[in-house]
């Protein structure tokens, strides 16, 4: 299995206008595969947040295997 990093984004303004990107939540889950990880994470954050879909909170999907999370999942 592998280590993933999902992030859930909200793109919102400040008082000026200006669009800025915000993580509503972030989730390190271990999955066979980029699509599990994701549908995992996506049923890990409706269940936080109490809802039945998370595009509720969250514009976006942001997700990426980084190597040091991968490294650390093998140890």
């Amino acid at each position: 299995m592998r280590l993933f990093e999902v992030r859930f984004i909200k793109t919102v303004c400040d008082d000026t206008g200006h669009e800025h990107r915000a993580c509503q939540a972030a989730f390190t889950i271990e999955a066979p595969s980029l699509t599990d990880a994701v549908g995992r994470a996506e049923a890990d954050f409706c269940r936080q947040k109490h809802v039945h879909d998370w595009t509720i909170f969250a514009d976006a999907v942001e997700f990426r295997a980084p190597a040091a999370l991968e490294r650390a999942g093998a140890s």
